[in-house]
């Protein structure tokens, strides 16, 4: 399996994403945010509330980094780990049509955001386009990582 194939693996096989942004001092702000994807194209969706923190530090900066991981309890898992982190660019989506795509991927992923409160105006779109990924594959050497660019 090629590094690229790899990072897909990840992408397709995890839920939690965590995205760091910079807010208006330069600070970074990381949070996990539940995730969809299209098999192989490099970009990640999710949906938040329309004046969150994340979209105005995506709106003055689109510049982010993201990690998708999970915990290991045991040497062994450990040793069994592929993780990927990586730099992109985030966009807002405000394209009625482009919205519909992100929740309807969201959803059907995720069917219990569904049920989140407030009136789906409040909330928009955001689309994660993958630039550096660098992908950690401990099942070849621990530590052992690949640059994937996109």
């Amino acid at each position: 399996m090629s590094a690229k194939e790899k990072v897909n693996d990840v992408v397709m096989n995890h839920n939690l994403v965590h995205i760091a942004t910079v807010d208006d001092d330069g600070l970074p702000c990381v949070r996990g945010v539940d995730y969809a994807a299209e098999d192989g194209d490099g970009r990640l969706y999710f949906i938040t509330l329309r004046d969150s923190r994340k979209v105005q530090q995506i709106r003055n900066n689109n510049n982010v980094a993201f990690v998708i991981d999970h915990d290991c309890p045991s040497g062994e898992e450990l040793m069994q780990l592929v993780y990927i982190k990586g730099t992109g660019t985030a966009t807002v989506i405000e394209d009625p049509q482009e919205m519909q795509k992100i929740f309807g991927m969201v959803i059907t992923k995720f069917p219990f955001l569904k049920d989140l409160p407030g009136d789906p105006a409040d909330f928009v779109g955001v689309r994660i386009d993958f630039g550096e990924v660098l992908l950690t594959d401990n099942t070849i050497q621990f530590g052992h990582t690949e640059t994937v660019n996109y």
